[in-house]
């Protein structure tokens, strides 16, 4: 029986954000290209084992490919969406549709840095959003709650497809 993504998401009320919506607006709306440039040169100090195949992209490449996919993930956190964005990511991970690369060449390393990575990019533009200590604090709270989820599930759909092999 194949797992329904939808049964791995089991507390739908913690992507209820007050104020990551706002935040994720401004940097799409004014950061887009430098969110993600600054993304991809975290990833690389971190060592993400995912950019070794994605090697074969030139940098014009990657930043292009990134710009999309981290737009819709800003454009889900903005239209209170997240939760299907997040179900639409499982689904084609679990189905091997996750575009640039094969599932087997997503290491269990890229599934914790990968959140590491975004909490330090999110981290990165939130002086530039706020000065307010408490409004930082809050938009650092969400944000957490967010990548921690959403990483907690991506391992459940990881040990899910180990188990099936």
């Amino acid at each position: 029986m194949e797992k329904n993504v939808k049964d791995l998401i089991t507390n739908r009320e913690k992507f209820n954000f007050k104020y990551l919506p706002a935040f994720a607006a401004y940097i799409m709306d004014n950061h887009l290209r430098e969110y993600v440039t600054i993304g991809i040169r975290f990833a690389r100090e971190e060592d993400l084992p995912i950019m070794k195949p994605l090697s074969k992209l030139s940098e014009e490449e990657l930043v292009e490919k990134s710009l999309e996919s981290n737009r819709q993930a800003l454009n889900a956190l903005v239209k209170g969406k997240v939760v299907d964005h997040i179900e639409k990511n499982l689904d084609n991970y679990l189905n091997n549709n996750v575009g640039l690369v094969d599932k087997s060449e997503i290491d269990i390393a890229d599934l914790t840095l990968i959140y590491f990575i975004r909490r330090k990019m999110f981290s990165y533009f939130l002086y530039g959003y706020t000065q307010n200590p408490s409004l930082q604090q809050s938009i650092t709270y969400e944000v957490d709650i967010y990548t921690s989820q959403e990483e907690l599930l991506t391992l459940k759909a990881y040990l899910y497809l180990q188990q099936k092999k």
